[in-house]
C-alpha cells in the first residue's frame, strides 16, 4: 500500500490532494514532508461555516 493511500484512509482532507512526499532526517528523527494542495475543479468550502464559496479561503 502506498503512503498516499494510507494518508487518505487515516487523515482524509476533502477538497485536497496529497502531492509529493519527501523523507529527511532532523537530528536523530526521520521527518516526512508531505505536499497538500487544493483539488482542481472543486468549489472551495468555507473553513468557518462549511458552505461552498466563490473563492479559495487563503487564511
Amino acid at each position: 500500500m502506498q503512503l498516499k493511500s494510507i494518508l487518505n484512509f487515516v487523515q482524509p482532507h476533502q477538497g485536497f490532494v496529497y502531492g509529493a512526499v519527501h523523507q529527511r532526517n532532523k537530528g536523530q528523527r526521520t521527518v516526512l514532508d508531505i505536499e497538500i494542495r487544493p483539488r482542481k475543479n472543486r468549489q472551495p468550502v468555507c473553513s468557518r461555516c462549511g458552505k461552498p464559496g466563490p473563492g479559495y479561503d487563503t487564511l
